[in-house]
């Protein structure tokens, strides 16, 4: 619909370091659950290691799509 998609978000961050440990801060800072959680990410080191927290990950390759985007949907039944 043409909403940036930094509008989309109610929280953006940006790490350097272990992906885990900052989801692990985000959650605590957030209060929001992982399964509530989405991450998208082009390196798929990353997708495993926050991904066994119980977020939902989506590799994105070729950086963000829209079909990421709708897949990240569906995993929230928002389709």
């Amino acid at each position: 619909d043409g909403t940036p998609l930094i509008n989309c978000f109610d929280y953006e961050e940006i790490s350097y370091k272990d992906k885990s440990l900052h989801f692990e801060s985000l959650q605590r800072k957030t209060g929001i659950e992982f399964d509530q959680m989405c991450f998208f990410d082009n390196e798929y080191w990353n997708i495993e290691s926050v991904s066994t927290l119980g977020v939902k990950c989506i590799y994105t390759p070729n950086g963000m799509t829209k079909e990421a985007w709708d897949e990240a949907l569906g995993h929230f039944d928002m389709l």
